[in-house]
């Protein structure tokens, strides 16, 4: 008595599961699409939000005042950090101090409103400053206190970033 076993796929059943497959994926990739832009402004506001905390740190330790210059034009966007006697202009090579960070590095991040701020080297207090940053389907702003204190919260709740409280 010689009875053999087969193990293995049909084609028929490959076949669906590759069907079956395809369908879940095209599915879930509009998704991984949302994410990737949150996760885009999130990485932009956090960068702007430590660098202005670099800069009032460096506003105490270097003894003098720094500020820091947002810059927005049509279709770009960029900040630099300088100290508060000279304009900073982040389009040309070396004209800030001690930072340029040029919006182009994230792409689909646009800035919408931005004030410029000073950081006082006394205390580490600020003019009080605020920008915000918006991609097509979230909005995050990025806020300094007079007392120096740097949050970021959701400015919009139709475009509500997670993670954030609301402004």
């Amino acid at each position: 008595m010689n009875t053999k076993t087969e193990t293995g796929f049909t084609l028929l059943e490959l076949l669906l599961s590759i069907a079956i497959l395809s369908l879940v994926a095209s599915l879930a990739v509009p998704s991984f699409n949302q994410l990737i832009e949150g996760n885009k402004l999130k990485i932009a506001v956090e960068t702007l939000k430590s660098d202005l905390m670099f800069a009032r740190s460096e506003t105490m330790k270097q003894n003098m005042n720094l500020r820091i210059d947002l810059t927005k034009s049509r279709d770009s966007w960029c900040y630099g950090i300088n100290d508060d006697n000279t304009q900073c202009d982040c389009g040309k090579a070396d004209s800030c101090g001690l930072k340029v960070v040029n919006g182009q590095l994230f792409q689909g991040i646009k800035l919408d409103a931005a004030d410029d701020t000073t950081f006082d080297f006394r205390r580490g207090t600020a003019v009080a400053m605020g920008a915000t940053l918006s991609s097509a389907n979230y909005a995050a702003r990025v806020v300094v206190s007079t007392s120096g204190r740097i949050r970021i919260c959701s400015p919009d709740q139709t475009k509500k970033l997670g993670g954030y409280d609301d402004c």
